[in-house]
């Protein structure tokens, strides 16, 4: 018994020795760290005040400071300060022996490129890698193809995002647009989604992020994405809460989707052209290319109200757009050397009078680009903003050369992080028509509520048959919007 004690008393004065030798060890390693601390401070300190009390910013201290207390007299007595050009003949004086001019040039001019390629390479570095479930989605090829993908990967609801599980998505010639390059440009800089189709869609939410109040989990939801925030084509979507809402009970998924695209394109007309229920009735308004959803939407809700409406299409689809309140029409289906020039609007506006509002959507049956002057097809006290273009034009971004792209790209980084600065975040919902954000979908959801407006749906499709969807949307027997839906 005594042996054994005397073992646990070595063992465990062997311990207690070795405790001793560890909490030894880490002060003095906790000594060393802070002595190495110290002298760093020490000699960030030394180097300071040498380069404060160097000659040269000592002298430069001089002639700011005096610069600065005449400004404030000239301004106490009244007199105009004095002009900035003062200063930098000051400046001038103060280096033109220590600094060569040209050096100094050389340095901003480095500083500037390099200063917007840091901020570039920033940017695209830090975009958030994509990480989450797998999903069926829609990518855009090199060559500007679509195909299904299986397993793409979706990544989950960040701070102020939900998470959708897209039912279905509309698809339309905005879709045609951005294949052949609209918005691709500005969409570089946004984000590095290879879904770039699909811009109304309806689903669940799944997910709900940090700050996201107004919606939750298994809300039936609805929205659009813009050309340049790439798509909707993707099963499981990640998108900003502000640019979804909730979507009428009564409508199924294929249904709804067919309307966001389109019915928010017509509120942003109606908002140009400042009509509402109680302004529009008696307006004579021509609708031309009425056949697509944005046309049909403008003519149901303007015919609600009371206007009276001519509209532009192939004679297929006008026994639908007198049942959705046309009562006037043009067809457009005649000789092809006719239609280009516009001829046929302005004869029949000579025949049956002017239009106190034009239109021009991307249906079938509207004449190329550009519009004709105001004068051949409104009325005299019809103001300039009555004739309104909705068709997608190429952006500004896609015309830019190399330098003046490189100017914008800096400049507009330095914008993002000035807003985000400044507490206003770093999404983009102030590049969007704020039609197409929560406010212009609550309103629409409204007008379908009460009547007023109603989804045409034109034919649904499969994802693996977007070929044949997006031909379909691009006919001339085209009625309404064309939907893709994920089964």
């Amino acid at each position: 018994m005594d042996e054994l004690k005397l073992r646990a008393g070595e063992k465990i004065e062997a311990f207690h020795d070795a405790a001793v030798v560890a909490a030894n060890s880490s002060k003095s390693r906790f000594y060393n760290v802070l002595q190495q601390t110290g002298d760093a401070i020490a000699r960030l300190r030394e180097a300071f005040n040498e380069m404060w009390h160097n000659d040269l910013v000592t002298e430069g201290r001089a002639r700011a400071a005096a610069w600065a207390r005449e400004a404030t007299r000239r301004i106490q007595e009244g007199a105009p300060p004095l002009s900035p050009m003062i200063l930098y003949q000051e400046l001038v004086t103060l280096f033109k022996d220590h600094v060569w001019r040209r050096s100094l040039i050389i340095f901003l001019c480095g500083a500037a490129f390099g200063g917007s390629a840091g901020l570039v390479i920033g940017f695209r570095v830090g975009t958030r890698a994509p990480s989450g479930p797998h999903a069926r989605a829609l990518h855009t090829q090199i060559d500007q193809t679509v195909i299904l993908v299986e397993d793409a990967v979706s990544p989950g609801a960040g701070v102020g995002e939900v998470l959708v599980r897209v039912q279905a998505f509309s698809v339309s010639s905005a879709d045609r647009g951005v294949l052949r390059g609209r918005a691709s440009a500005l969409r570089s800089l946004l984000t590095s989604s290879p879904v770039t189709v699909g811009r109304g869609f309806a689903g669940v939410v799944l997910d709900v992020g940090a700050g996201v109040s107004d919606l939750e989990m298994g809300d039936e939801v609805w929205g659009c994405v813009s050309e340049w925030s790439g798509g909707a084509a993707n099963e499981l979507l990640a998108i900003r809460s502000t640019r979804v809402s909730k979507r009428p009970r009564h409508l199924a998924a294929d249904t709804a989707a067919s309307l966001p695209w389109a019915g928010t394109l017509a509120l942003s007309v109606i908002h140009k052209i400042q009509y509402n229920l109680n302004n529009c009735k008696g307006k004579r308004v021509c609708v031309v290319g009425a056949g697509s959803g944005e046309g049909c939407a403008l003519v149901q809700l303007l015919s609600y109200w009371g206007a009276r409406l001519t509209v532009a299409a192939p004679k297929k689809v006008h026994l639908s757009l007198k049942n959705l309140g046309a009562h006037e029409f043009i067809d457009t289906d005649g000789n092809e050397l006719v239609a280009p020039s516009w001829l046929l609007l302005e004869q029949h506006a000579s025949r049956t009078g002017p239009w106190d509002c034009a239109v021009c959507c991307a249906g079938a049956g509207a004449p190329p680009f550009p519009l004709p002057g105001p004068s051949t097809l409104l009325k005299a006290t019809a103001p300039r903003r009555a004739m309104v273009e909705l068709r997608p034009q190429s952006l500004l971004t896609d015309r830019l050369p190399m330098p003046f792209w490189i100017l914008f790209t800096a400049s507009f980084y330095t914008i993002r992080i000035c807003r985000w600065l400044v507490g206003c975040g770093t999404h983009t919902d102030w590049l969007e028509d704020r039609h197409h954000l929560h406010p212009g979908l609550e309103t629409l959801r409204q007008l379908v509520e009460s009547g007023q407006l109603s989804p045409v749906l034109d034919k649904v499709f499969l994802p693996q048959e977007f070929e044949s969807a997006l031909a379909h949307a691009c006919r001339e027997d085209a009625i309404g919007t064309t939907v893709i839906r994920f089964p």
